[in-house]
C-alpha cells in the first residue's frame, strides 16, 4: 500500500471536487498522478488562510502531440497545462505569474486542452499566453 504526503491528498482533492474527469478515477489513480508532477517539480499552488485555493500542474515537451502522451516530460520549448483549478479569484493569476517565472525562460509555446470544445488543444506562443493568461 503506497501511502502520500497530506499536501498530495489535498490537491487531489481540489482536483477531483472541480474536474469532472478526475472524479471518474479510483482514488490511488488520482493520487498517484498528483504525486508524479510533484516529484517532478511541475506544479504551482496557491493558498489563502491555510486552505490550498489552487494547483496546476504542467509538463514540458517537445511538440503539440505530446500533450496527448501521459507523463511524458522532455524539458521541451512547449509548457502544456495540464490542469489549472482555482476556488480563489487571484489563485490563478498567481499561479501563472510562478509558472512564467519558473519555466518561461525556457520555454517557446504555451498549450492547454479546452474541455468545453471537445478537448481541443489550443497553441500559443508565449508572449500571447502570458497576456491571455495574466489579464485581469
Amino acid at each position: 500500500m503506497k501511502t502520500f504526503p497530506k499536501t498530495t491528498h489535498q490537491m487531489a482533492n481540489l482536483i477531483s471536487s472541480n474536474l469532472h474527469f478526475c472524479k471518474k478515477w479510483r482514488s490511488a489513480r488520482l493520487l498517484e498522478w498528483v504525486q508524479w508532477f510533484v516529484n517532478n517539480d511541475r506544479y504551482f499552488a496557491v493558498a489563502a488562510k491555510g486552505e490550498l485555493v489552487g494547483v496546476s500542474f504542467v509538463r514540458l515537451i517537445d511538440r503539440e502531440s505530446d500533450c496527448e502522451k501521459q507523463y511524458r516530460d522532455t524539458n521541451g520549448p512547449v509548457c502544456y497545462v495540464e490542469l489549472a483549478v482555482s476556488k480563489h479569484p487571484k489563485a490563478l493569476k498567481s499561479m501563472f505569474t510562478m509558472m512564467f517565472e519558473s519555466v518561461g525562460k525556457n520555454v517557446k509555446k504555451v498549450a492547454w486542452v479546452r474541455h468545453k470544445y471537445d478537448g481541443r488543444v489550443t497553441v500559443s506562443d508565449i508572449d500571447r499566453a502570458k497576456r491571455r493568461l495574466m489579464r485581469n
